[in-house]
C-alpha cells in the first residue's frame, strides 16, 4: 500500500491583486516583477541549528508572508479566497482524504537567472506542518525546474503556466508534497521564476471544531482512496500506487491470524516521517492514515502509534539483524545484559522495515575487521514512527 507523495494540478488565471507591503504589485497572473525584486531579500536555509546563505547551495530571493496581502481587483477580479479553497480541496482529495487541512501562506520565492536550490527537505514550521503547497505565478522563464524524490523515485514538475487552448488564458501550475520528500530547483538560465510557498496544515483539536462549518463532516468510506485515485489520474505526479478495500482487508486477516498464533503484538513501520511530537492519529497522512483508520474501524484491535529506533547490524559488509527499539523505552547503546536485565528492559520487538518506510539516519558504523582482539560489527541506527496492534480484549 502506498499513496500519492505528491501532485500537481492545474488552476485557472488567477486575477487577484497582489500587494507587497501594502504597495500594489500586479496580480498573480501579471505580477510586477521588478516591484518584487526591489522588495525581496536574499534566501537564507537551516544548516543544523544555523540559519545561513550559500549561493553555491541556494540562490534565490524571497518575500516573508507578513508582507505579502491579496485582494479583490476595481473591475470585478477573482476573490484570492475563492483560489485558495479550490486548492485546498484538491490538496484534500489526493493526499489527505479523511483529514482536514488548511494552507497557510509561508512566502514568496523569487528565482532570477542562476538561481537555484540543492536536494533539501522542508522545514516543519509547527507539529501540525506535513506539507507544501507551491503556486507558480504566470513569468516567463526557462530552467528552473521543480526534481522531486522519494525511495529513489524521482518526478520533474514544471510549474510554468500551461496554456490548454489557444482560445483560453494560460492556467497556473500548483504542486503539494509531503514534507519528508526531498526536492531542489535546478538553475534557472533564463527570466525570472517566482512561486508563492504554503504550509499545509493538518486541523485538530478546537481548530477542528471551529472549522466544521466550513470543511463539513468528511466521513471516510472504506474506497475513498481507490476512489479518489480512479478519479485523479488527471493530476501528474508519482503515484506508486493506491490502498483499497481489498488490500486492507488482507492486513486485517493476517493480523488477526497473528494474534491467533499468539503473536502478541504486529508492528508497521509508518510511511512518512514526523516530528517525535506529532507521532499522533490526527497527523497521520497518506497510507498511513488509511491504514489506522481501518484498523480502529474494524473493532478488533488496539492501535498505538510510538516513535521508534531502528537498527541494522550485523557481522560483516552485510547488514543481518533487523530490531525496533521504542524510543525513550529501551537504551539501543548499552551493552551490559545485566544491567538490562536489572532494569526490566522488554527484549526489543522485530519487524521487517520495509522499503516504503520513511526512517532518517542518525548514526552509522560500517564493519572494521579488527579493532585489538575482535571485530567491530556493522551497525546503522535510524529514527521513524511505528503503528503497534495488539488484540482488543474483550470485556
Amino acid at each position: 500500500m502506498s499513496c500519492m507523495p505528491v501532485v500537481q494540478f492545474p488552476t485557472e488565471m488567477a486575477q487577484c491583486a497582489l500587494f507587497i507591503e501594502g504597495t500594489p504589485a500586479g496580480t498573480l497572473d501579471k505580477p510586477e516583477v521588478e516591484l518584487l525584486l526591489q522588495k525581496s531579500t536574499l534566501s537564507s536555509f537551516g544548516r543544523g541549528e544555523k540559519t545561513v546563505t550559500d549561493p553555491a547551495y541556494r540562490s534565490g530571493r524571497e518575500i516573508p508572508a507578513t508582507n505579502i496581502g491579496f485582494g479583490e481587483l476595481e473591475d470585478g477580479g477573482s476573490r484570492y479566497s475563492w483560489k485558495l479553497e479550490s486548492w485546498r480541496r484538491s490538496v484534500v482529495e489526493t493526499m489527505f482524504p479523511g483529514r482536514q487541512v488548511t494552507l497557510k501562506l509561508y512566502k514568496l520565492v523569487i528565482y532570477e537567472a542562476g538561481g537555484h536550490f540543492d536536494w533539501h527537505m522542508d522545514s516543519t514550521h509547527s507539529d501540525s506542518h506535513h506539507a507544501t503547497l507551491l503556486v507558480g505565478l504566470n513569468t516567463s522563464w526557462k530552467g528552473g525546474d521543480f526534481i522531486l524524490r522519494r525511495n529513489g523515485v524521482e518526478t520533474r514538475a514544471d510549474l510554468r503556466p500551461q496554456r490548454t487552448h489557444s482560445y483560453l488564458a494560460p492556467d497556473l501550475q500548483a504542486i503539494a508534497f509531503y514534507t519528508d520528500m526531498e526536492h531542489r530547483v535546478e538553475p534557472v538560465t533564463e527570466g525570472v521564476r517566482i512561486v508563492l510557498q504554503y504550509d499545509i496544515e493538518v486541523v485538530t483539536g478546537t481548530e477542528k471544531e471551529m472549522a466544521e462549518e466550513d470543511f463539513g463532516d468528511y466521513d471516510w468510506p472504506l474506497d475513498v482512496v481507490s476512489t479518489t485515485y480512479s478519479g485523479r489520474t488527471k493530476y501528474l505526479g508519482v503515484v506508486q500506487a493506491t490502498a483499497d478495500k481489498t488490500a486492507v482487508e488482507e492486513v486485517i486477516d493476517t493480523i488477526k491470524r497473528l494474534h491467533t498464533s499468539g503473536v502478541g503484538e504486529v508492528g508497521f513501520a509508518l510511511q512518512h516521517l514526523s516530528r517525535k511530537a506529532s507521532i499522533r492519529t490526527e497527523f497521520l497522512k497518506g497510507s498511513d492514515a488509511y491504514l489506522y483508520d481501518r484498523l480502529v474501524r474494524c473493532g478488533a484491535f488496539n492501535v498505538t502509534l510510538r516513535p521508534v529506533v531502528l537498527v541494522e547490524s550485523g557481522d560483516d559488509k552485510e547488514t543481518s539483524e533487523r530490531f525496533a527499539y521504542l524510543f525513550g523505552d529501551y537504551n539501543y547503546d548499552d551493552d551490559d545484559q545485566d544491567r538490562k536485565e536489572s532494569r526490566n528492559y522488554e527484549k526489543p520487538s522485530r519487524f521487517h522495515i520495509p522499503k516504503l518506510s520513511a526512517i532518517e539516519k542518525i548514526s552509522s558504523q560500517d564493519y572494521i575487521e579488527h579493532t585489538g582482539n575482535e571485530s567491530m560489527l556493522t551497525k546503522y541506527r535510524y529514527f521513524g514512527g511505528g503503528m503497534f496492534v495488539r488484540p482488543r480484549l474483550s470485556s
